[in-house]
């Protein structure tokens, strides 16, 4: 199970989720947005994870140029896009693509154009239509996620942090979650405390929920 956050953009940041256990960290590579990370920030988290979790490229409407020189130059593990996102942009890129899909409404939360083994990520859509995807703090509906979860490999994001990504867990059984506005003081600011809270938090779940599924699993 998979535990992420995103918009990292200091050594701190990334030092301290590493330490709490997270797998993924999230750069998000997209301008104008508040956790946007130039080559040379980026590199910086690069060294401070060290290789003790995969990082993650965040882009809105890449081309597959621009996410396998970043790929490339950073050591991303795989990319998350939003945005306009073609069949031929996965086959070109030369690291996996995580689809993110901003959520407004339940038919928001399907896809049929995304195949059923393909990783997708499920966001909430922000209120303004012309405001960049991602970091908004609001929440996917949790009974649309769950219905979701149970046909396909998710990334639960959206308005999680340490006070409700235990729930959230238990009622969406998602692959993952991913949090970046939950966990900070202002946009773009990670505080490293709601940091380490969120991953214990959501590995303790994770945990719990992999408990009870060995459990039921058992003969009896």
């Amino acid at each position: 199970m998979i535990v992420k956050v995103c918009g990292v953009s200091t050594p701190e940041v990334a030092t301290a989720a590493v330490d709490a256990g997270a797998d993924w960290i999230g750069l998000v590579f997209v301008p104008g947005s508040s956790r946007n990370v130039d080559a040379g920030a980026a590199d910086e988290v690069v060294s401070a994870v060290a290789g003790g979790a995969e990082l993650i490229g965040v882009l809105v409407s890449p081309s597959a140029m621009r996410c396998n020189e970043l790929a490339e130059r950073h050591g991303l593990a795989a990319v998350q896009v939003h945005g306009a996102v073609s069949r031929q942009l996965v086959e070109d890129c030369q690291v996996p693509v995580i689809r993110g899909i901003n959520v407004a409404t339940e038919a928001d939360a399907y896809t049929i154009d995304w195949w059923p083994d393909a990783v997708v990520l499920l966001d909430a859509a922000p209120e303004d239509s012309a405001a960049l995807p991602g970091g908004t703090g609001l929440a996917v509906p949790l009974q649309w996620a769950a219905i979701v979860a149970r046909h396909r490999p998710v990334i639960l994001a959206g308005g999680l942090g340490p006070g409700n990504v235990g729930d959230a867990i238990a009622a969406v059984l998602p692959r993952g979650v991913d949090a970046s506005s939950g966990l900070e003081t202002a946009p773009g600011m990670k505080d490293v405390s709601l940091v380490r809270a969120y991953v214990r938090s959501a590995r303790a779940a994770f945990d719990l929920v992999a408990g009870v599924q060995a459990t039921a699993g058992s003969p009896s």
